[in-house]
Parts: C-alpha cells; sequence; structure tokens
C-alpha cells in the first residue's frame, strides 16, 4: 500500500474516533420528560455540574485532537511503530467518553478525577512515544519543541493534578485548564524561535 494511502487511511481513522468521543460526551445531558414548568427549571440547574465537567472535558478533546493533527503534520511519512502507538492512543480516546461520564456523576470522588486525568495523560505520552519513534526514524521534521511540546505539556498537567485530586477533587479540573495558557505560550515560543531563526 502506497505510503500516502496508508498514511491517509491513518488519519481518517483517527479523526473518527476523535469526533466519536467527543459526540458521546453529550450522551449524558438530558432532561426528564414529562415535567411542568418548576420541574424543567430544577432539572436544568442540576445539569450545571455536567455542562461544566462537559465543557471541560470537549476542551480537552479539543486540545488533543490539535495536537495530534500537529504531531502528523510533521511527519514526512507514517511508519508502522507509528501506526501501532497510535492505534493504542486512540484505544485511549475511545475510552475518553467513560472517565468523563463519571466525572460529571461522581466528581467528588478522588479516583474518578485520577482515573479521568491518568487516561488523558495516557493519550499525551502515547504521542510523546509517537514523536521519540518518527525522530527515530527520520520521518519527523520541524524544531523538537514542536514536536515534544504539546504533548509534554499536556501530560505534565494531567499527572500533577492527581495529586491535586487526593486533596481536592474539585480543584483538580480546574488544573487542567492551565492547558490553555501553557499551550498557547508554547505558540509564541516556537514563532519567536522561528522568527529569530529567519531573522
Amino acid at each position: 500500500m502506497p505510503v500516502e494511502e496508508s498514511g491517509g487511511r491513518v488519519l481518517a481513522l483517527s479523526d473518527g474516533v476523535f469526533a466519536i468521543a467527543a459526540t458521546l460526551l453529550a450522551l449524558d445531558l438530558r432532561v426528564p420528560e414529562g415535567l411542568d414548568s418548576r420541574g424543567v427549571h430544577e432539572a436544568l440547574r442540576a445539569l450545571v455540574p455536567s455542562l461544566f465537567g462537559y465543557a471541560i472535558a470537549f476542551l480537552v478533546i479539543g486540545v488533543l485532537w490539535l495536537g495530534h493533527h500537529d504531531l502528523f503534520a510533521g511527519m514526512r511519512r507514517i511508519g508502522r511503530g507509528v501506526a501501532a502507538v497510535n492505534v493504542v492512543l486512540l484505544g485511549f480516546v475511545a475510552l475518553l467518553p467513560f472517565p468523563s461520564s463519571m466525572l460529571a456523576d461522581y466528581g467528588d470522588e478522588p479516583l474518578v478525577v485520577i482515573c479521568y486525568a491518568a487516561d488523558v495523560a495516557a493519550i499525551a505520552m502515547a504521542q510523546l512515544l509517537i514523536v521519540a519513534i518518527a525522530r527515530r526514524a527520520g520521518d519527523s521534521r520541524g524544531p523538537a519543541l514542536s514536536a515534544f511540546g504539546p504533548s509534554a505539556v499536556t501530560a505534565g498537567v494531567f499527572v500533577l493534578s492527581m495529586p491535586v485530586a487526593l486533596v481536592s477533587p474539585q480543584w483538580a479540573p480546574l488544573c487542567w485548564l492551565l492547558l490553555v495558557p501553557a499551550h498557547a505560550a508554547l505558540t509564541r515560543i516556537e514563532k519567536s524561535g522561528t522568527s529569530t531563526t529567519e531573522g
């Protein structure tokens, strides 16, 4: 099979798994049928924690997908080793709706928060492994920071949130929001490095 075709199939499968995982997050957002006006208002108020959990989980999947996209955009070709690790990565992505649902229902339980954080950290670490394999095979292009940086930051944030969850399960998800400024800072560093090199 040509490299371009196999690479296209790997990316198509990956995009599909990410899309399905993101869609499944919304399945737990339901209001019971047959409620009167007061019941609807109460049901919507009760959904607020679940909506907050959904927003964070969707943001996390979005960040992971963007990182995955950038990761493969920086490759000359997708070798068998990279494809194999990517299948493992997608297994963890497909699992995300389960700990996300648990998080919405039992977000005050440290074990539930840690399970979610461990799943995301495993995805980020699989991305790091993909980068390492691709660079060793000479299939990766671009600076090391742009290749390793986003996945390393994501893995670090979620691993460090695990001990926070033992102290306060409610604070751990707020730690995950650090992904936004952290990734923005990496982008600025990368752009400034590129402009310095070009200058």
